[in-house]
C-alpha cells in the first residue's frame, strides 16, 4: 500500500467514525450536528486582548435561580458562570464563530452540580458570548445534548468589560 492509499484509508475511516459517534466540536473544526452552520476557529491573542469580554452579567428569568448571572473569563480557555446564591459552573472555550451574524466565542459547560443547574456536564449545554462592541450584545445558549441546535436569547449582556 503506497502513502496516498494509506492517507485515504485513514481519512475514510475517520469520516466513518465521526459520522457514527457524536462529538463535541473542537476548535478549528465544524460542530458535530449537520444543522449547525458556524465554523469554529481557535481564538487568537488579538481577539483575547481586544474582543473577548472578561466579564458581564445578565438577568436570568428562568429556573433554577432567577436573577443576575455573572460570567467571568478566568483564563484564555475557561469561563465561570456564577449563580445568585454563589454557586458556580465552569465552561470550556470551544473557539470563535459567527452566530446570527455576530462574531463571538462559543463555550461548553464542563462542570457544576447537575441537579442544581438542571443541565449535565457532558458538553451539550453551550453558550455564545458576542465580541465586545457587537451590535447585539446578548447571551445566547443551546442545549445540543437535548437535540436543540438552535440558539436562544437569554438576555441582554450588562456591565461588559
Amino acid at each position: 500500500m503506497n502513502e496516498n492509499h494509506f492517507v485515504a484509508l485513514i481519512w475514510i475511516t475517520g469520516a466513518f467514525i465521526a459520522a457514527q459517534v457524536p462529538v463535541i466540536a473542537e476548535a478549528g473544526s465544524r460542530p458535530a450536528s449537520r444543522n449547525r452552520q458556524e465554523l469554529i476557529s481557535p481564538l487568537n491573542r488579538e481577539q483575547l486582548n481586544t474582543k473577548v469580554p472578561n466579564f458581564y452579567c445578565f438577568e436570568y428569568r428562568g429556573t433554577p435561580q432567577p436573577g443576575k448571572r455573572y460570567w467571568l473569563r478566568v483564563s484564555n480557555n475557561m469561563w465561570i458562570e456564577r449563580y445568585p446564591d454563589g454557586f458556580e459552573s465552569r465552561f470550556r472555550v470551544l473557539g470563535h464563530a459567527n452566530v446570527k451574524d455576530t462574531e463571538g466565542t462559543i463555550v461548553v459547560k464542563i462542570s457544576g452540580n447537575e441537579s442544581k443547574t438542571g443541565t449535565n456536564n457532558n458538553g451539550g449545554l453551550q453558550a455564545f458570548i458576542p465580541d465586545k462592541g457587537s451590535d447585539l450584545m446578548h447571551h445566547w445558549y443551546r442545549n445540543a445534548g437535548r437535540g436543540d441546535d438552535d440558539w436562544h436569547d437569554l438576555g441582554k449582556m450588562q456591565s461588559v468589560e
